[in-house]
């Protein structure tokens, strides 16, 4: 897991606290016995490219790691058989609210809204402005419907490059056939 997920939460004994707590805990000014570490879920935007270069996308609440909410998307794809259209409209265009956890099917009680931004064919752009929560999402995964592809980068106030991408055959079969675990922090 992403040390950027991972919080100090309530203080508490920990009977053998691991290494990754001694380092939060320290970060956090507490000693590994007082603090005790949670895992906090990881958010995405799950969008797609438009013609005139930008994206349209929706929130994901949970559970937004590659190795989880990309496979899901993979799996997605495929049970549609390869109908990016469909997956546009299904996913995305018929969920403004956002998804609390699309693997689940289960849609935002509080609507978040759409999100923007730009893509040139190999980076990508959030658009505050069009959203102003862009920032607050560790993941973007990006269908780019005229090359059959999904990219996913590390979401970032800067232009972002991606660190995984599959290409779909027209069945909807993803090649590599899952996206890379969570991208390293430099």
């Amino acid at each position: 897991m992403r040390a950027s997920a991972l919080v100090g939460a309530a203080c508490r004994h920990i009977d053998e606290p691991s290494s990754t707590d001694h380092d939060i805990c320290a970060h956090n000014g507490t000693t590994a016995s007082e603090c005790i570490v949670e895992a906090v879920s990881t958010r995405a935007i799950v969008a797609y490219t438009s013609l005139d270069g930008t994206w349209k996308g929706v929130w994901n609440d949970a559970n937004s790691e590659p190795q989880h909410l990309g496979r899901v998307l993979l799996r997605r794809i495929a049970s549609l058989k390869g109908n990016l259209d469909g997956f546009v409209e299904t996913f995305i265009e018929a969920c403004p609210e956002g998804w609390a956890a699309l693997d689940k099917g289960e849609r935002l009680t509080d609507p978040i809204g759409f999100f923007g931004g730009r893509f040139d064919g190999i980076v990508a752009t959030c658009d505050p402005a069009v959203n102003s929560l862009c920032f607050d999402a560790q993941y973007l995964y990006l269908l780019l419907q005229s090359k059959r592809r999904l990219f996913v980068f590390d979401v970032a106030d800067r232009p972002m490059r991606p660190f995984g991408m599959v290409t779909f055959d027209p069945a909807g079969k993803a090649k590599p056939p899952k996206l890379p675990p969570v991208h390293p922090e430099e």
